[in-house]
C-alpha cells in the first residue's frame, strides 16, 4: 500500500470519527446543500510561489489534527486508478449524484484531458465531503461551495519571495526569479484554462494575506480565528484525540 492511499484510508477513518461525535454533538463546519450533501469544513489555500502556502497548510493541519492535501498528491490520486477508486467508493451513490447534477458543465473544455479533469473533480468533492481536510491549491475554491469551507489566498513582494526560494532551495536569485514567473504563470493558467477564473481575484477568497511582514506563526493564528468566525471550527480534544491515534 503506498504513501498515498495510506493518507486515504486515514481520511476516510478520521471521517467515521468525526460522523460517530456528530451522533452525540454537532460537529461545526458542515454546509448541506438543499438536496442532503454534506461538505465540509475545510480550508482551500491558494498562493503565489513562495508565499508560504504550504507551510501554512501544513500548520493548521497539524494544529486541527487535518490532513493536508497539496496540488501533487491531488494529482496522483485522481491518476492512481486503485487510489481514486477507493476514494470515491467511499462516498454513497446520493453523493456521487450530486457531483453530476451540480458540475456537469464544469471541467468540460475540449482541449484539456477530460478524464483527469473528471478524477480531479471527483477526487476534491469526495474529500471535501469527509471534510476536515486542508487544500493547498488545484483550484478547490471553484468546485465547492463557498459555505464549507475558508478560502485564504497568501501573496508577499517578489522581492521577498526570491529572496525565500534563494534560502530554502540554495537558488541564485536569477533562478528564482524564474521559478517563480513560471509556478504562478502555470497555476493561473490552469485555474483560467479550467475555471475561466482569476486566480489571484479578491472576490475569489475570503482571506487575502500578505505574508511579507508577518510570520508563518501569526499567519496560522490569523488563519483559526478566520476559520473560527466563518466556520465554528476550532481546536476540537475530542477529534483532535482520536485523529492522533491514526496518524
Amino acid at each position: 500500500m503506498n504513501a498515498t492511499l495510506k493518507l486515504i484510508e486515514k481520511q476516510i477513518a478520521m471521517s467515521d470519527i468525526r460522523n460517530r461525535l456528530e451522533e452525540t454533538t454537532p460537529q461545526p463546519g458542515r454546509y448541506v446543500t438543499e438536496d442532503g450533501v454534506a461538505f465540509g469544513p475545510c480550508l482551500l489555500i491558494s498562493r503565489e510561489c513562495g508565499s508560504g502556502g504550504s507551510l501554512l497548510g501544513q500548520r493548521v493541519g497539524e494544529r486541527l489534527g487535518w490532513n493536508v492535501f497539496d496540488a501533487r498528491i491531488v494529482d496522483e490520486i485522481a491518476q492512481l486508478a486503485n487510489v481514486h477508486q477507493r476514494l470515491v467508493q467511499s462516498v454513497d451513490e446520493r453523493v456521487r449524484s450530486h457531483w453530476e447534477r451540480t458540475w456537469r458543465d464544469i471541467l468540460l473544455d475540449d482541449q484539456a484531458d477530460e478524464k483527469y479533469l473528471r478524477h480531479l473533480k471527483q477526487v476534491v468533492m469526495a474529500l471535501a465531503h469527509h471534510g476536515n481536510v486542508v487544500f493547498v491549491g488545484r483550484g478547490a475554491q471553484f468546485l465547492l461551495p463557498s459555505q464549507c469551507a475558508l478560502r485564504v489566498r497568501l501573496v508577499a513582494p517578489l522581492e521577498t519571495r526570491i529572496h525565500r526560494l534563494t534560502e530554502r532551495h540554495n537558488l541564485s536569485p536569477e533562478q528564482a526569479r524564474l521559478k517563480i514567473k513560471r509556478v504562478d504563470t502555470e497555476r493561473a493558467a490552469f485555474v483560467w484554462k479550467i475555471f475561466k477564473k482569476d486566480v489571484g481575484a479578491a472576490l475569489n477568497h475570503d482571506l487575502l494575506i500578505n505574508t511579507d511582514e508577518i510570520n508563518a506563526e501569526s499567519v496560522t493564528e490569523l488563519v483559526l480565528v478566520a476559520m473560527e468566525r466563518k466556520l465554528g471550527v476550532r481546536l476540537q480534544p475530542a477529534f483532535a484525540e482520536k485523529a492522533a491515534q491514526i496518524r
